[in-house]
This record gives structure tokens, sequence and C-alpha cells, in this order.
């Protein structure tokens, strides 16, 4: 049987249809129908219509998303979590942010990269046309008129020859990346493993980290504001953001210290996770009792911080791979023009 997974766009789409359910007083089952009414996708409205089914039944709302295996399980956590404490009503609306949140960074991401990879995509393809076919003709012409070409020229020919060579098997190798990258893509199970290798490999690092860091922050400022203890809050956060080992570090080293009677903004602060001054406020909105508050604070600016970064290192990379191809390109040109004048003077 098929494993559906709801589209990670649709998470923050259901979660505010939900919370204007539980808003309106409407029962979860009547207002699960609704939306299997309404909805003309064949995968959501199988989900729709397991959802259906077991609310129908009197299956409490956490267990139906449980059941259906399509909701990541840090919703259908909180959801349970939001069920036993009586503020569904809140916990779903904070899911929705959570969701609009990732969905917002992520559009921001690939806006970032898009334009840098495009124009690293075209200046190879255009190197590589120069190398491969315009090249050759003019080592012929020269070759004919006894001039050789520049010695960079000749090297970047040659090489673009074993390049043409082995485009057979380079085409094979590239077509089965590229169908593995679809199948892994379109198999939940598979796609879930990828992010686990990528994120214990380079998920504590850098951008990843800091964006980890804000996933791990606004868990917690949803998780302590729907009532969970902190020792929970810390262990469920570092699901989301964890598989890095540094951030599966930082996370247990702050849950002991909270096990061990620490306070939660102690903790937080020994965690290393923080800077300084995030730390001064977290012990501040401790005293305060604001502390959800100020970590959904905290997690906004870790990801305007980490989008920043993003925009510097592509600010960077996009003019050096203009001035780099431009500058290939030039001593290309200047390899076959050379000769070509010499020998225009030669007959002149």
């Amino acid at each position: 049987m098929k494993r559906l997974s709801v589209p990670a766009q649709y998470l923050p789409v259901f979660c505010r249809e939900l919370h204007q359910l539980v808003r309106s007083g409407i029962p979860i089952a009547e207002g699960l129908a609704m939306l299997r009414e309404d909805e003309t996708d064949p995968d959501t409205r199988a989900w729709l219509e397991t959802l259906c089914r077991s609310t129908e039944e009197g299956m409490p709302l956490a267990s139906a998303l449980r059941e259906t295996e399509a909701f990541p399980a840090y919703m259908t956590d909180m959801v349970s979590l939001a069920e036993d404490t009586g503020r569904l009503e809140d916990v779903l609306l904070s899911l929705q942010r959570h969701y609009d949140r990732q969905l917002r960074m992520a559009a921001d991401i690939k806006g970032a990269v898009a334009v840098p990879v495009t124009l690293f995509a075209v200046m190879v393809a255009v190197v590589v046309l120069l190398v491969t076919q315009v090249l050759p003709v003019f080592d012929r012409v020269f070759a004919q008129l006894g001039v050789r070409m520049g010695a960079v020229a000749t090297g970047m020919m040659n090489a673009g020859a074993v390049l043409a060579r082995a485009g057979t098997g380079l085409a094979v190798v590239l077509v089965i990346l590229a169908a593995a990258g679809l199948v892994v893509a379109a198999v939940p199970s598979l796609r879930e493993k990828f992010t686990l290798w990528f994120r214990r490999r380079w998920g504590g690092r850098g951008i990843l980290g800091q964006m980890a860091v804000s996933r791990f922050a606004s868990s917690m400022a949803m998780a302590v504001s729907s009532g969970m203890s902190m020792e929970e809050s810390v262990e469920v956060s570092a699901k989301l953001c964890g598989g890095a080992k540094e951030i599966d570090e930082k996370t247990e080293r702050c849950r002991q210290d909270i096990e061990n009677g620490g306070s939660p903004a102690d903790a937080l602060s020994s965690s290393g996770m923080f800077t300084g001054r995030d730390c001064r406020l977290l012990k501040l909105a401790e005293q305060t009792g604001s502390l959800p508050e100020t970590l959904e604070d905290l997690a906004q600016r870790q990801e305007e911080e980490s989008l920043r970064h993003i925009d510097r290192v592509v600010s960077a990379i996009e003019p050096a791979i203009v001035v780099v191809t431009s500058a290939l390109a030039g001593v290309i040109l200047l390899s076959v023009m050379l000769p070509l004048m010499g020998l225009l003077s030669a007959i002149g």
C-alpha cells in the first residue's frame, strides 16, 4: 500500500483550517468531513478519509493523525499534548505559524541560491562549448597554416576532447544520479533517511547550525506555552532539529542540566546554542515569566541572521563566478587570437 505523506506546503493550510474549526466550535469529525468534501486531490482526500473515519469512531485527533502516518511526529505530539491540556486552539495556531516559518525560510533559501546556480550552469555550458566545439575548429585551421595555438587553449582543447570521449559515460552517470535523486524525493522513507544522513554530516555547522537552533527555539516556545514540562519540551524540540552530532550534544546537555535540577535559562545558556546576549535575555525572561515569547523572538532572529548570512555568501559568489569565467574565456580568446594576429602580421 502506498504510504501517504502530507506535502510541506499543505501543513500550515491544514493547521489553519483545523484552528478555524476548533475556534468556531465545530466538532472535529464534522469539520474534517467538510474539508474532505471540498478536496479534489486524491492523495489528500485519502488521508482525510482516514481522519474522518477515525474521529467519527471517537478516536482523539492526535491518534487519528498518527494512524494516517502522513503527518510529522512533532505535529502529532503537540496535538496530543494540546488535547490533554485543553489548549488545542492555541497549539494549532502555533503549529500554523511554525510551518509557515519553515516554508518561508525554504522559499527564501531557494530564491537566494537560484541565481548563482543558474549563472554557474550557463557559464559552465559556455566554457564546455568553447573547448569542445570552437577550439577544435581553430586548431584544424591553424594546423593547415602551420601555426600552433597557445598552450592554455591547447591544454583546454585536449581536456575537452577527453570530456567528449567520456561524454556517453558521464551522461549515463548524470542520468543515474538524477533518477536516484527523484526516487529519494518521491519516497518518504528514503527522503527521511537522506535528510537524517545530511543532518548528521553537516546539519550542526555554519548556516545549517543556525537554522537548527532557530527550529529548536521555536519548538521550545510552542512546547512550553502549551503546558509541557521543560524537560519534555527539550526532548521533543531536540527531535525536530536534531540529527547533527553537534546539535544533539548541546540539546542532551541542556536536558541533563534540567533533569539535575538546573533552571531552564541556565540549562539553555550552558548548552552553547545561544550567544551571551541571548543567554542574558533568557535569564531575564525566566524571571519575568516570558520565556516562551523570548524563545520565539530568538528563533525569529536566528532565522533572519541565517538568511542574511546566505545573502552575504551569495553576494560574494555571484561576482566571483563572473570574474573567473570571464578570465577563463579571455585567456582562451587570447590563446587563439595572438597566434592568428602573429600570422597575419607575418603575411602582411
